[in-house]
C-alpha cells in the first residue's frame, strides 16, 4: 500500500466489523457490567480532529490481537454526546478525544489520549490486565 492510500484508509468512516458502536448511554452501562467477564476497551473519537484518525489507525492495525484479549468499542463524541458525557461521569476519567479507556471488573485499569494511543501501548495495557 503506497502512502496515499495510507492516508486515505486513516480518513475512511468505515467501521470494521471487530467494532462495537456506543451510541446510547444504557450501551455503557452494559459495557460496564460485561468488563466483569472480559475486558473492555472504549476508544472515543471526534470526526472533527486529525489526530483522532492517526489515533484510530493505531487501534486498527493492532485489533486482531485486540480483539483476542478485549472488546472494542468506538465512541463517536460528537455524535453521541450523551455517551461520551455519561463516560467522563461514571468512569471518572476526564474527557479527551481521542482517548482510549480499558475497563476491567467495572474498573477503569489503564487509559491514554492523543500521540500516547499506539498499537503497542495498548497491547502492553492489555498484557498486564490478562
Amino acid at each position: 500500500m503506497g502512502l496515499f492510500d495510507s492516508i486515505k484508509n486513516a480518513f475512511s468512516s468505515e467501521m470494521p466489523g471487530y467494532w462495537g458502536i456506543l451510541a446510547a448511554p444504557s450501551e455503557l452501562e452494559h459495557v460496564i457490567q460485561a468488563s466483569n467477564d472480559w475486558p473492555q476497551l472504549i476508544y472515543k473519537h471526534s470526526h472533527r480532529c486529525a489526530t483522532c484518525f492517526f489515533s484510530k489507525k493505531q487501534v486498527e492495525e493492532g485489533a486482531d490481537t485486540i480483539i483476542e484479549k478485549a472488546d472494542l468499542y468506538f465512541l463517536d463524541v460528537i455524535g453521541s454526546r450523551p455517551v461520551s458525557n455519561a463516560v467522563a461521569e461514571k468512569l471518572n476519567v476526564r474527557h479527551e478525544s481521542p482517548q482510549i479507556i480499558l475497563l476491567n471488573k467495572e474498573e477503569v485499569t489503564w487509559h491514554e489520549s492523543h500521540g500516547a494511543i499506539k498499537t503497542e501501548v495498548i497491547l502492553t495495557a492489555l498484557h498486564g490486565n490478562g
